[in-house]
């Protein structure tokens, strides 16, 4: 505002002073605190600021009509207000800020990176419709991962976290090989990465409204980012994302739910000349897509869908990766024992050392040129097996491929599952990430999902330095 001070905005004071440090709000003397204490005492000045009117990021315009389609197109809605992004990251080292870690890799996971969990939601939700409770749930990628929120981060990373839960899942899937070079290459995906990514992206043209907003200055604050900024970060790599804008739902969450049904469950058929493998794969109670995950936002806050559930009643639940939320350990360390089968103590399994390098395009390319050459269905499922709930099985049935190694004709041995550890009860998962309707109170809400189509072109990419989103309601 030029010329003063609106009444609703919080006013910056100038206290310097040579030997204490004073806050620039309320000239409070925070010398004897620690630099968390004060980043703490700055967050809840805006955390109690009122709304700024007219401040919406991506504020939505007139829509334009496509040609072929009846869906209208308007500039998102990524936050609904100007976030309180005061300040900088504090003294955490870089490499920390980039930590970023895959199931092809070979390592173990980082404490606050869960994989694993598709299979433990997968069981729990199997003993619901076991139980009448159920009528059938749809999950995405087996490769997804949870990645939660450190002490550093928590009240503004969700969006970076988020990021973090996509790549995992698209750098190991296997319907787009080259989707890994481009997230992975000249840098991996990390917090501190992705400032980088977007700052690159607004200097090459890309989303001049959100750069304007965010003051053209990411790098190394804690300010807060959302779907639309993640939109341009992916669409800068040359991924294809895509935003869906739920503008107006004060007559009730509906179509949110329903779009996220049909991302999930529609298309579940499988192509002519699926085997009879895949044709059962249809009648599952619970069915592992290959789709990644969703990252869906309101105000405030975004999450990362994995999938939804159709419960006895008809009603859906969602299944929600909550960055903000950390895994109840019992189900990490089951989540764990689904990743790696030998354990943290037995060296990683052959499956996972082979997923690692077909990751890489050029043993993917490779591998295909040894396959027939008998073209596959376009949207058919990777040459994986699906996890069974019986036993070991479902521990070394993950991958199919064909490989010169003589460790595949050995597994690992050691103590089946069972006298591993015990299996989390299937309550306590389902209520984890579990999100009913009734839980979805906010009136406006926005989805960036991935078609898994071919990496953009450089034409593409110029078509989407401007963002815009589908307005579904």
């Amino acid at each position: 505002m030029k010329g003063g001070y609106a009444k609703n905005e919080i006013q910056l004071l100038s206290h310097d002073h040579p030997t204490k440090t004073i806050c620039q709000i309320c000239a409070i003397d925070l010398t004897s605190k620690s630099v968390t204490d004060r980043q703490s005492h700055y967050e809840d000045h805006f955390a109690h600021a009122p709304e700024a009117s007219g401040s919406s990021h991506h504020a939505p315009t007139a829509s334009k009509a496509t040609d072929n389609t009846n869906a209208a197109y308007s500039k998102p809605i990524s936050k609904s207000r100007k976030p309180p992004s005061f300040g900088f990251i504090p003294t955490v080292p870089i490499e920390k800020q980039n930590i970023f870690w895959h199931p092809s890799l070979a390592s173990e996971p980082p404490p606050n990176f869960s994989p694993g969990l598709i299979p433990v939601l997968k069981k729990a939700l199997t003993k619901s419709h076991e139980k009448g409770l159920t009528q059938k749930a749809w999950l995405a990628s087996e490769h997804s991962v949870h990645v939660n929120a450190e002490q550093w981060d928590r009240k503004w990373g969700c969006g970076y976290r988020n990021y973090l839960m996509v790549c995992a899942a698209l750098m190991s899937q296997q319907l787009q090989p080259m989707y890994f070079p481009l997230l992975d290459t000249p840098t991996s995906p990390g917090i501190r990465n992705l400032q980088e990514v977007l700052e690159e992206a607004w200097r090459n043209g890309f989303d001049e409204e959100g750069a304007e907003q965010l003051d053209h200055n990411l790098l190394g604050t804690r300010k807060w980012i959302g779907t639309a900024d993640l939109y341009v970060a992916f669409a800068y790599r040359g991924i294809p994302a895509n935003l869906a804008d739920f503008n107006d739902l004060r007559q009730g969450v509906e179509p949110l739910v329903q779009w996220i049904y049909n991302y999930f469950a529609v298309g579940e058929s499988q192509p002519k000349g699926a085997t009879v493998g895949e044709a059962l794969r249809g009648a599952r109670s619970v069915v592992v897509t290959d789709k990644p995950p969703i990252i869906l936002q309101h105000d405030g806050h975004s999450r990362t869908v994995v999938g939804c559930e159709r419960v006895k009643n008809g009603s859906i639940n969602l299944l929600i990766f909550d960055p903000s939320r950390k895994v109840p350990e019992n189900i990490r360390v089951a989540g764990l024992h689904h990743h790696n089968p030998g354990g943290a103590n037995q060296t990683i399994s052959t499956s996972s050392k082979v997923l690692h390098k077909m990751m890489h395009p050029v043993e993917t390319i490779k591998s295909k040129k040894r396959k027939s050459t008998e073209p596959e269905p376009k949207h058919a499922a990777p040459k994986r097996k699906r996890p069974s709930n019986q036993g070991a099985k479902d521990e070394n049935d993950v991958i199919v491929i064909d490989s010169d190694s003589e460790d595949d004709a050995n597994p690992p041995s050691g103590p089946s599952k069972s006298e591993r550890h015990d299996d989390p009860d299937f309550g306590t998962v389902l209520n984890a990430f579990r999100v009913s309707a009734k839980q979805l109170k906010k009136n406006k809400y926005q989805i960036l999902y991935f078609p898994l189509s071919d990496p953009l072109t450089e034409q593409e990419k110029l078509r989407r330095r401007v963002v815009t989103s589908e307005r579904i309601a």
